[in-house]
């Protein structure tokens, strides 16, 4: 990464639906920016099922861009058994 800083990448942080909207999660997010902060860490990277657009929302608000990068994912079960030529 830039300047061989190492960079974050967050998955399945959840609060249970009964939860939301009293400030766990973004005490969370404040948790991992400061442990972030204190790796120099040059970012912070999550990925979010598509359909999660509340989710997607709450991003947002605690500071993570949803339009600047698209990101993909390949999971185990679709490798290949052999390796690609080209």
């Amino acid at each position: 990464m830039f300047r061989s800083q190492p960079f974050a990448v967050v998955e399945n942080v959840i609060v249970t639906a009964t939860h939301r909207g009293v400030g766990i999660g973004r005490l969370l997010f404040a948790h991992i920016e400061a442990f972030c902060l204190k790796a120099d860490c040059s970012k912070i990277m999550l990925l979010s099922s598509i359909e999660r657009a509340e989710a997607h929302r709450f991003f947002e608000r605690v500071g993570f861009a949803g339009t600047r990068k698209r990101g993909f994912v390949k999971y185990r079960r679709h490798f290949s058994m052999t390796p690609s030529h080209g």
